[in-house]
């Protein structure tokens, strides 16, 4: 199955954006884009500027905040699972020499 392209159109504090994506993701970029509208304009709102670059970079700062703490919960999560993990195996090969060893007897 080949995967194309397809064009949207959003828009992002009252500018039109024409963007290509895979098609079937068109969705999920105007989803993507209504968020941003949204939290740029309560930002717009909580700070009273009318200033558009600085609205954007104060909101790219705060979705890289919130990604990298993600990102670390991602990671203390699949360290946690790998910890899990090899106790199992070391519980499960222990009982398994164990089993052995009465199978011998």
């Amino acid at each position: 199955m080949t995967t194309g392209i397809e064009a949207v159109e959003i828009n992002i504090m009252g500018r039109i954006y024409k963007l290509s994506c895979q098609t079937g993701q068109g969705g999920a970029l105007r989803a993507a884009a209504a968020e941003l509208n949204e939290l740029l304009a309560q930002m717009r709102q909580r700070s009273r500027s009318s200033n558009n670059e600085q609205l954007a970079v104060m909101a790219a700062l705060n979705f890289c905040h919130e990604l990298a703490l993600e990102k670390n919960k991602n990671r203390q999560y699949s360290e946690t699972m790998d910890q899990r993990i090899r106790m199992l195996q070391t519980t499960i090969e222990e009982a398994l020499q164990e089993q052995g060893r009465l199978l011998r007897q």
